[in-house]
């Protein structure tokens, strides 16, 4: 006797029905994994962004450097906030005399909010080497807005 397949054409109408049934339920938990993927439930939106500042932001940012009185190989670099949003600045770069550079990322960033003033340290430049730095900073903007906000601020 030759065995008969499963699905025989000979099932009865409600049991095409139970097999159907059991095939759909059998994809729809295959699926599930790959919707998921889509939706994160720790995933916040925001309606900011971090962007560079423009020319006119940067005339609102007073940066001043020097040395310590007692670190003579430490530039200091400070930062006072006038923008209506916090600042986060991302490192420096400073020029040497002899033509090298010294980088220094800042981790974590270096927060300063609206009003405030804010100090970061960069080892390796010798008080009389340095010829010139550069503070690299972005504040949040809303989009299609050229204005820097406070993205915690309601409004």
């Amino acid at each position: 006797m030759v065995p008969t397949p499963k699905l025989a054409l000979r099932d009865t109408p409600a049991q095409w029905l139970v097999r159907a049934h059991g095939v759909a339920l059998l994809v729809a938990l295959c699926l599930v994994p790959a919707q998921s993927w889509a939706w994160n439930p720790f995933e916040t939106k925001s309606a900011f962004q971090e962007s560079e500042l423009s020319a006119g932001e940067w005339k609102q940012i007073e940066v001043k450097a020097g040395w310590a009185a007692d670190a003579d190989t430490t530039l200091l670099i400070e930062a006072t906030n006038k923008l209506p949003g916090p600042l986060a600045c991302h490192g420096a770069l400073v020029n040497l005399q002899n033509g090298t550079e010294v980088k220094k990322s800042f981790s974590p960033y270096l927060y300063i909010p609206p009003g405030a003033t804010r100090q970061a340290g960069v080892n390796g430049v010798k008080k009389g080497q340095m010829k010139g730095y550069t503070l690299s900073c972005n504040c949040w903007k809303k989009a299609g807005d050229a204005r820097c906000v406070d993205p915690k601020k309601p409004g």
